[in-house]
């Protein structure tokens, strides 16, 4: 493909492109007609280039690390980050359906900022759909699970299924709440797709997140990209 031509959008797949003026670069500047995103066939600095910025987000959604990330993207880590939180924007994590029979409830922890500041992330599963209802990030106490119930009103659920931890016993209404490591089971292993999907996560590596920003749009984006490919009973 010439630099001064372009076949179609790389964002719309539209075939109505135009010439835009020239960037300061000296490269040719297209616009698209339909969607009216600018682009260039070729960038000078890979990180502008949407392609790579694709490639960022999936590789964090890999088990990659940030600057592993950056290291075989050939942008820099501040670039990686900036991607992952774009793309968290437009993500939508939110159930597909009005009625669970059965919720699944867990918690895990992660480092924020440094070793000695622990977060936990606390969300809901239905296993008879795959599916990861809502999330939220806090502290270990029952303000958080307060935030998570929060995010799940407004849906039918018939039982609530959790360990033993207090807090769950404290916020859940008791009529609907089921207690009991046999019934954790299906959520305990999303809680390893997680360390397993995000590097962070990972129960025995030197990463961590400085920002719990940076670590809440991962997790955001891996939920969206995990529910995508839910199966529905």
């Amino acid at each position: 493909m010439k630099q001064d031509k372009a076949e179609y959008c790389p964002y719309c797949l539209s075939v109505k492109v135009v010439r835009n003026g020239i960037k300061r670069t000296g490269r040719q500047n297209f616009k698209c007609k339909v969607c009216l995103k600018q682009f260039q066939n070729e960038y000078l600095y890979l990180g502008a280039d949407r392609s790579v910025k694709n490639k960022v987000v999936q590789m964090q959604l890999r088990g990659s690390g940030i600057r592993d990330t950056a290291l075989v993207q050939g942008v820099s880590p501040a670039t990686v980050l900036r991607c992952v939180v774009s793309a968290s924007l437009n993500a939508v994590a939110k159930p597909k359906k009005r009625y669970y029979p059965q919720v699944q409830i867990d918690e895990l922890w992660m480092y924020v900022a440094k070793k000695q500041k622990k977060v936990w992330l606390l969300y809901a599963y239905c296993y008879q759909t795959d599916e990861i209802l809502a999330f939220t990030m806090g502290k270990r106490n029952s303000k958080t699970v307060r935030n998570l119930l929060l995010k799940l009103k407004g849906l039918e659920i018939d039982w609530y299924l959790t360990d033993s931890w207090k807090a769950f016993k404290e916020v859940l209404p008791y009529y609907k709440h089921l207690i009991g490591k046999q019934f954790t089971k299906a959520i305990e292993g999303v809680n390893t797709w997680f360390r397993t999907t995000i590097r962070r996560l990972n129960r025995r590596t030197t990463c961590f997140s400085k920002k719990l920003i940076y670590l809440y749009a991962t997790i955001k984006l891996a939920i969206c990209k995990r529910n995508q490919h839910a199966s529905y009973i």
